[in-house]
């Protein structure tokens, strides 16, 4: 744990703590709780289950807070507490992650997804289908297998880097890759056919 933001959170946790400050509680839950919050409804992908598993979250970080040891950030600890939260209530598996990221972003990874947004101007038709195209993307998403598809999520649309994802998910970075590069390959293969047949179609 380094840097200003991570010295306040320890700074905090020792006021709740060691003082029974229990407003310092308080600013840790306002300054994560929107991240926490966003990262989760983009793998569950329901806004009101989002909110629950936060809230679980945090009732969960303040009776447990004796055991944050400071060796890894704040919101590291918070998020695998979420995780373990997640998977406890067997919501993760079934989850359709409805991604508020944009689908049409240029990638640096020449295996991320990418669809082609329709022009300005385009008839209704076209932006139909872009539209379809989207759906389609995010549903097949959400069929992945969950240690694919929580990469994908976290790296393709959140653009996450992945020394952070390898510490939010507490794997070596190049298992971040190495299930990036199959969840992208199983994304691609799903998607393959019904790409396939829009050309047919065109």
């Amino acid at each position: 744990m380094s840097g200003p933001s991570a010295d306040d959170d320890w700074r905090l946790v020792r006021r709740v703590v060691d003082d029974g400050d229990r407003s310092a509680f308080d600013l840790l839950v306002a300054k994560h709780s929107d991240r926490l919050y966003g990262t989760l409804h983009r793998v569950v992908g329901d806004p009101e289950q989002a909110m629950n598993l936060a809230q679980e979250t945090f009732f969960k970080a303040w009776r447990g807070l004796r055991g944050f040891s400071g060796e890894a950030s704040f919101f590291t600890w918070l998020y695998r507490i979420a995780r373990n939260a997640v998977t406890s209530a067997a919501r993760y598996d079934g989850a359709r992650p409805k991604i508020s990221a944009s689908l049409d972003a240029p990638s640096k990874d020449d295996a991320r997804p990418r669809i082609e947004p329709a022009a300005e101007g385009a008839d209704p038709a076209a932006r139909l289908l872009a539209e379809e195209r989207r759906e389609l993307v995010i549903r097949e998403v959400a069929a992945l297998p969950p240690d694919f598809r929580e990469v994908v999520v976290l790296r393709d649309f959140e653009d996450r880097p992945y020394e952070e994802i390898a510490e939010l998910l507490g794997v070596a970075v190049g298992t971040v890759k190495s299930r990036l590069h199959r969840g992208r390959a199983a994304l691609a293969e799903r998607l393959r056919p019904a790409f396939a047949g829009a050309r047919a179609a065109r």
